[in-house]
């Protein structure tokens, strides 16, 4: 049957259901406080639109990976390359265009990458907040598709020593992740220590073993608190260290279903005819090492009368290596020409010493071919003044400084620094007759050089909102404006990048992007539900986008960096419900997005119509069974070096057990995905490039026990 048809079907199931009881659900609670906005907003008090989500009342085999905890929100999605590797996506924006937050700070992790995933884990996470659209005048440029607010772990509240433990295995992958956190507090003071290893083999399709899949992660996390009547501190720490298998990425699938097409085998190389694929990959295949530390220190002083000064230090190191056979013997001298070409004149300072060193130390068994460091220092202040009942008023700047170095044999984007200014003001007005809103305005300036290049941004941008409360619903109105400068692969880059088969050439000439967005949204309360209906129209000046050539360089298709003006809109429709059965409720989401350019032209990562219907059965109040269906549609706009998929549908299980074990709390939960084995293509893989299906079912076992 035509998943048009199925989608039909069920909808119409869905509007006969009656409701009966009395009591309110929804996944979230109306009143719990935002975190990711000023002025201690409740979810339902706020003017815009947020969606959060708790990491504890999702099932951990969920939240193993937080993309895709985030992707059943509406609107929401992940281009992944495999369970390890995925990114966010917001109503068809992605990678730079989405800002994550992480401890307090914008994570800088070169985002821009589409072989790594989001950077940051659930581990140590107490919630993640999304904002789907442009939300500039608080988190500054990259902004414009919307943000990503995780809240790290709170500490104890209460004097004493917690301690858990989790476990998960899955069968698939043959996957096994161990996480152990410590809380602690005395007087004043509190402290949290968490760490977590993650073991995954390769994952297999309903075609068989995806070769070069693994994914292997190690964290440490790391904080201490001060709390006392007029200054909290909190200093955290993050070590996140990924070693991840890239699959081969085979730029001249053309066909799906091509019966020959094996990507697990060498012999395939010989028949696609492709003689470069065996230069670029060795018998292990490319991998990468990337590390990544975060340390922040975040102050907040009460200078009284409700007035809070909050005060961020940040400072990220991000090293990204990439190695496996490149099919380049002179390593320098493609090294010294790409030097030359970009007139870059670090080598001196770093000196031939240091770079020996640096890969002496952290490559024992091999040089990287591709090795990059990014220093990221920040500091963020604001200050919150609520002047009375009626009106509150937020001044905030923010200040970054980044340098991006280079150690490798090839470089794909030279040393270069970037500096950022960021100046804002957002006040907030109650009207007193359930009407409120918001006005913001921020300035931005910021400034990239490398070598003998240097470009200069700086934008004025503004947000205007405005929510009214009914009886029995809440209607929304944002109009926001975003910007976003070139990132420095855009701007830079020329050089290979094996893992997406591709040469890249960036353009220092590029303009900044602008957009302006306008967001709707109605909710609809009864006794016994929530509706929602968000639409929204985002138009986009001077949208950047990546466009392929009949040009190959080293057997690479080199590809340009080119921008016109785009147009995104769409909208998703959400109903929580109970029934008139105690044990049953039900979460039923729709959503779309439509992305073009001004030519015409389909933008790339678009996610296809989607439905997602979820049954709750609790059978008692310690065993509770979920039922999760998921259909997409057929997607057949695609850009220029993206594939068409096919619609598909599948079914997924789970359940948990809360028990006890000698006096303390046992949670035991599991889950089957894909239980019909589904062979298919997600739209948002990039493997399906490859002709490599998603992965098949998958069985996940687990336990969380509290010490």
């Amino acid at each position: 049957m035509n998943i048009k048809y199925k989608l039909c079907m069920v909808l119409i199931m869905l509007l006969l259901t009656k409701p009966v009881l009395s009591q309110v659900i929804d996944p979230f609670e109306l009143d719990e406080i935002i975190l990711s906005l000023p002025f201690s907003q409740s979810l339902g008090k706020s003017v815009i639109k947020v969606d959060k989500i708790n990491m504890d009342d999702i099932s951990p085999i969920i939240k193993q990976y937080i993309s895709k905890s985030i992707s059943k929100l509406p609107g929401v999605s992940v281009i992944t390359s495999g369970p390890g590797i995925a990114k966010p996506s917001i109503r068809g924006l992605s990678f730079n265009r989405v800002v994550v937050y992480n401890q307090g700070v914008r994570l800088e992790n070169q985002q821009w990458g589409e072989e790594h995933g989001i950077g940051i884990t659930s581990s140590g996470i107490e919630s993640v907040e999304v904002i789907k659209g442009p939300l500039y005048v608080l988190y500054g440029s990259d902004a414009m598709g919307g943000v990503i607010y995780a809240e790290p772990e709170k500490f104890k509240s209460m004097d004493g020593l917690d301690i858990d433990y989790t476990g998960i295995y899955n069968s698939n992958y043959n996957g096994l992740t161990n996480n152990l956190g410590i809380n602690g507090k005395s007087g004043n003071f509190s402290f949290n220590l968490r760490a977590e290893m993650i073991d995954n083999d390769n994952f297999s399709s309903p075609d068989g073993e995806v070769e070069n899949t693994w994914f292997e992660q190690n964290e440490i996390k790391a904080g201490i608190q001060y709390s006392g009547e007029k200054l909290n501190s909190e200093l955290r720490l993050s070590i996140v260290e990924s070693t991840l298998g890239l699959p081969h990425m085979d730029e001249d699938h053309d066909e799906h279903g091509d019966e020959d097409h094996d990507e697990h085998g060498d012999e395939d190389d010989d028949e696609h005819g492709d003689e470069d694929h065996d230069e670029h990959m060795d018998e292990e295949g490319i991998y990468q090492e990337l590390k990544h530390t975060t340390i922040t220190w975040k102050n907040t002083f009460d200078l009284g009368n409700n007035h809070l000064l909050n005060v961020t230090l940040g400072q990220q190191f991000n090293e990204r290596m990439e190695f496996g056979e490149h099919g380049d013997e002179d390593h320098d001298e493609h090294r010294d020409e790409d030097h030359d070409e970009h007139g870059d004149e670090d080598d001196d300072e770093h000196g031939d010493e240091d770079h020996d060193e640096h890969m002496d130390e952290d490559h024992e068994e091999g040089e990287a071919e591709l090795d990059m460091e990014l220093l990221t220092n920040t500091l963020d202040i604001n200050l919150i003044l609520p002047q009375s009942e009626d009106f509150n008023l937020i001044l905030g700047t923010s200040l970054l400084s980044q340098t991006n170095k280079n150690f490798g044999h090839e470089i794909l984007i030279p040393d270069a620094e970037v500096n950022d200014f960021g100046l804002y003001a957002l006040g907030e007005i109650s009207f007193g007759n359930s009407s409120d809103a918001i006005i913001g305005l921020r300035y931005d300036k910021r400034s990239i050089s490398s070598g003998i290049y240097s470009s200069d941004y700086s934008n004025f941008n503004g947000a205007l909102g405005f929510k009214k409360e009914f009886t029995t619903s809440t209607l929304r109105f944002n109009l926001s404006s975003g910007y976003r400068s070139p990132n420095l692969v855009e701007l830079y880059s020329d050089g290979a990048h094996h893992s997406t088969f591709m040469y890249k050439k960036g353009n220092p000439n590029l303009l900044a992007e602008n957009s302006f967005q306008t967001d709707l949204s109605i909710q609809v309360n009864s006794e016994d539900s929530v509706l929602s209906f968000d639409l929204f129209l985002n138009d986009i000046r001077d949208y950047i986008y990546l466009q392929p050539t009949n040009t190959l360089i080293d057997g690479l298709r080199l590809h340009n960096f080119l921008q016109q003006d785009a147009t995104l809109y769409g909208g998703e429709i959400h109903l929580n419900k109970n029934t008139s059965f105690d044990w049953l409720s039900y979460y039923t989401s729709i959503e779309y997005v439509f992305g073009e350019t001004q030519d015409g032209m389909a933008l790339p990562y678009i996610s296809p119509l989607t439905f997602n219907q979820v049954f709750n059965i609790s059978f008692s109040s310690n065993y509770s069974f979920e039922i999760d269906f998921v259909a997409k549609a057929k997607q057949n706009r695609t850009a220029m070096y993206e594939e068409s998929t096919d619609g598909y549908s599948l079914l997924n299980l789970s359940g948990t057990w809360m028990t006890s074990f000698l006096g303390n709390d046992l949670n035991i939960f599991w889950s089957i995905d894909n239980v019909f084995d589904k062979e298919y293509f997600d739209h948002l893989s990039r493997l399906k490039t490859a002709g490599i299906h998603e992965m098949g079912r998958n069985i996940s076992v687990g336990l969380k026990y509290n010490f």
